[in-house]
This record gives structure tokens, C-alpha cells and sequence, in this order.
């Protein structure tokens, strides 16, 4: 996985699927059965997302829809290892539950704003040299706070 992940970093593109296809069999037995358990728990969690909380139907057609849109589990966790069935909450699970997505939800903000900055500080040069790519702009960014600051004349 370091050479994959390492690839990547040296700038080439990687398909993760035929990445992990054709190292395989360089993966140890213990490694395929902790990558075969990740892989089952990625598609457990994926799956209980996806599934969305809905009215019970009964044999009436006009009964009414929900006013609001759930998952059908969610985590209690913030690693999101343990999934509890959303209409088994209590209320204190509930509130966990909230608790836990505000903080995803934080996360992913901050990540944003950074994303958002990087993208900022980038336009500077890519205005200037659309052809390219970040690690040029990362590259212009360093150069440029290694350089001190103009000051402007003061008079004496």
C-alpha cells in the first residue's frame, strides 16, 4: 500500500480498484483478511446510508410521508464502527447521534475553508500560469513567503 500511496504522491494517477487488484497477491494472508473485513465493513456502511428511514406502508395509499429524511442506521461512534437501526434510538442515542454529525459536519467545514484557501492563494498564480498544476503553485507559495515582505517607506 506505501508504494501505491507513494505513487500518488509522485504525481501519477492511481486506480485504487486496479491498484489493489495487481498487488493482491504481494498482501500477506493476514493483510487479505483485514483488507476482505475493511472491505465488507466500507460496503455495511455504505449500504446503511443509503437506506433512507420510511413511513411504514400499509395497505392504504394515502398514508402520509415523513416530514424529514433519515438514514435506516447510524453511527454511534465517530469512527462510525458501531451502527444502531434509527428507529431503535432512544432519545440519548438520538442526541449522540446528532452530536456525532455535528461533529462530521464541523470537520468537513474546516476542511472546506481549507480547501477553499488553498484554491485562493493558487488563483494567484494560476492567473498567471494556467498550465499549471498545484504542486507549481505550492511550489510559488513557498517561494514567496520565504521572501520578506515589502515594507512600505515610512518618512523620517
Amino acid at each position: 500500500m506505501g508504494e501505491i500511496v507513494g505513487a500518488v504522491i509522485a504525481g501519477r494517477s492511481v486506480n485504487k480498484r486496479e491498484a489493489a487488484v495487481a498487488r493482491w497477491d504481494d498482501i500477506d494472508a493476514d493483510g487479505q483478511y483485514l483488507a476482505g473485513i475493511d472491505g465488507v465493513v466500507a460496503r455495511i456502511d455504505q449500504r446503511a446510508r443509503s437506506l433512507k428511514l420510511k413511513a411504514e406502508r400499509s395497505s392504504t395509499p394515502a398514508q402520509a410521508e415523513l416530514p424529514f429524511e433519515l438514514p435506516a442506521a447510524v453511527a454511534m461512534d465517530i469512527e462510525g464502527t458501531t451502527l444502531v437501526a434509527t428507529r431503535d434510538l432512544s432519545r440519548d442515542q438520538f442526541e449522540r447521534a446528532i452530536e456525532i454529525r455535528r461533529r462530521q459536519i464541523a470537520h468537513d467545514s474546516a476542511a472546506l475553508r481549507e480547501w477553499r484557501e488553498a484554491l485562493r492563494q493558487a488563483d494567484r498564480f494560476w492567473a498567471a500560469h494556467p498550465d499549471w498544476c498545484f504542486g507549481d503553485c505550492l511550489d510559488a507559495i513557498l517561494a514567496q513567503a520565504d521572501q520578506p515582505a515589502a515594507r512600505p517607506e515610512v518618512p523620517a
